[in-house]
């Protein structure tokens, strides 16, 4: 009986507390674990958008004789390559942006902005004449020819821009939808962020970001860090007329 009476008097108050730092102990291992997994899936989406992004740029490039379509500029045109109409790559698209769609980072999870949510941004000297610096290239509408690009392989079409914050002119939420590495988040740092901006010093991977090329594959690294520019030579993977590079001026 006396047996029995030990066996149904529940757990005693040293035993909880066993159970609880056992408890705690798990969460703090396991915590990070969950959190990394997360992290790593929210990359791989990311990758899976631009590698869509990607086919509907050969689709586009097949359907325009080899040519992009504009990254941007100063007003609106049908060619460029995102926008709120149909036009660039929205019809091989199936919608023209918003959070959860293929235009955006999962890492993304909120947006308050005038147009569709997005964050990639195109590479900007991908024009015709390509390699035009700003503001000298917002009046060239037309996108780069396939056929002038020299290195496909090593030629940057696709980033992870910086978003801005509310304050810019008809906006509250926006990304630029073109610019060179000084647009890619996590290029400035946190002594100097960028005015205006989002965390423009923290890249959208940890300490890494995605980016498409203009031959289809993909890559994760760190970005360049204010205020050192790439080198103006063929180890310059965003300019598209690389032998032209040596030697400029910076």
């Amino acid at each position: 009986m006396r047996r029995m009476k030990q066996l149904s008097s529940g757990f005693s108050l040293i035993e909880i507390l066993v159970i609880i730092t056992t408890i705690g102990i798990l969460a703090g291992i396991l915590l990070p674990v969950l959190m990394s997994a997360r992290k790593s899936a929210r990359k791989n989406q990311c990758f899976s958008n631009l590698q869509q992004l990607g086919h509907a740029f050969s689709m586009y490039l097949s359907d325009w004789n080899g040519y992009y379509p504009a990254p941007g500029g100063l007003f609106g045109n049908f060619n460029y390559w995102h926008q709120v109409g149909d036009g660039g790559l929205v019809s091989y698209i199936g919608d023209n942006g918003g959070l959860g769609t293929i235009w955006c980072c999962p890492e993304l999870t909120s947006w308050q902005g005038r147009w569709p949510a997005r964050t990639y941004s195109m590479n900007s000297y991908l024009r015709n004449p390509p390699d035009i610096e700003y503001p000298g290239c917002i009046g060239i509408l037309e996108g780069c020819p396939e056929s002038k690009i020299e290195e496909p392989r090593r030629t940057i079409l696709l980033y992870e821009g910086i978003p801005v914050a509310p304050g810019w002119p008809d906006s509250q939420d926006y990304i630029y939808r073109c610019g060179n590495w000084t647009c890619v988040r996590g290029y400035y740092t946190r002594e100097r962020p960028y005015p205006l901006t989002i965390q423009s010093y923290n890249p959208w991977h940890g300490k890494k970001n995605n980016y498409l090329y203009c031959d289809g594959h993909l890559r994760s690294f760190v970005p360049h860090k204010f205020p050192n520019d790439p080198p103006r030579d063929r180890n310059n993977e965003w300019f598209v007329e690389k032998s032209k590079q040596s030697g400029r001026p910076r």
